[in-house]
């Protein structure tokens, strides 16, 4: 009954020294689906689809094909699902933090996370600027046509392609205090650009089909390469808001400003322009601005990099 018992002891204690608590080990796969990507981020370009090449599991007791992996990819990512030439395109610029569980067979999770990251392909022009306005010649009774010297950021849009804004365009004073407008402008190229612009990707559509980015299926760094040899016009369309100031304690909203981007030849005057080397010397604006029903016709300012 002794020895019975020692072995019965023996036997428990080997069992439990046996028992698998190593969790699976995760490598992430580069696009091509077979080496491993050692950085581990992606980045991709809004309104294309992210296709996840996969990853790598090994453990130290159950083999590849019987380790569960799963990832929380789908519920992460900002992607379109209502229109439908759209459904399952990025549809908004950010860092998403994406998750991989690999389950073994004694139920031991292993977890790995990579970032994608979902930029515009504007966002190279972002940044801050400053400008020197010189008076407006003919331009009409406005502060507005007064010289000025001031910043302006540039961001590029979160959820439409080839779009930027300026933060501060046209800055005077009125009524007292300092009075600046928000433009947006998206990118433009005659010879490649559809005629109407797309909700989602701007003017960076195909003639032949103005949902498709020309950059669908290049690579962040071809993108920007095409981008900047192709698309250096700015089409700025008709933009309306109202300035509120106060008088006597009471806020008002009758000064109204409405800016669009001139146009000749049909061919938008506003531009990016670049040296013969392909590097940014400035951004110029070339606006029509209305104010309260006084047209001034020969608005420019030229926004140079910090």
């Amino acid at each position: 009954m002794i020895v019975f018992a020692m072995l019965a002891t023996l036997s428990v204690v080997c069992v439990n020294c046996h028992k698998d608590t190593i969790a699976p080990s995760i490598y992430f796969l580069a696009k091509d689906g077979v080496n491993i990507d050692r950085k581990g981020d992606t980045t991709v370009l809004l309104y294309t689809k992210y296709v996840d090449p996969g990853c790598y599991v090994e453990d130290n007791a159950s083999m590849s094909e019987n380790i569960e992996v799963t990832s929380d990819l789908e519920t992460v990512l900002q992607i379109e699902r209502k229109v439908a030439a759209h459904v399952g395109e990025l549809k908004k610029t950010g860092d998403y933090k994406v998750t991989y569980t690999a389950t073994d067979e004694a139920n031991n999770p292993g977890t790995k996370s990579k970032i994608i990251s979902c930029r515009n392909v504007s966002d190279i022009y972002t940044g801050r600027y400053w400008t020197e306005r010189e008076e407006v010649v003919g331009g009409g009774v406005s502060d507005i046509c007064q010289p000025a010297r001031y910043y302006s950021n540039i961001t590029a849009s979160p959820s439409v392609a080839g779009r930027i804004r300026f933060s501060k365009v046209a800055l005077h004073e009125y009524n007292g205090q300092k009075v600046s407008f928000k433009v947006d402008a998206d990118l433009y190229s005659p010879e490649l650009s559809p005629r109407t612009r797309s909700d989602q990707v701007g003017f960076l559509g195909t003639p032949a089909d103005k949902e498709v980015a020309f950059y669908n299926g290049m690579s962040y760094e071809s993108a920007v390469d095409s981008l900047r040899l192709n698309y250096v016009y700015l089409q700025i369309p008709t933009q309306e808001s109202s300035v509120a100031y106060t008088d006597a304690d009471a806020a008002i909203n009758d000064y109204t400003v409405r800016i669009q981007g001139r146009l000749e030849g049909g061919l938008p005057k506003s531009k990016i322009v670049y040296n013969d080397k392909g590097v940014l010397l400035y951004i110029v604006l070339e606006l029509s601005i209305t104010v309260n029903n006084q047209a001034i016709q020969n608005y420019v300012e030229t926004y140079k990099a910090e």
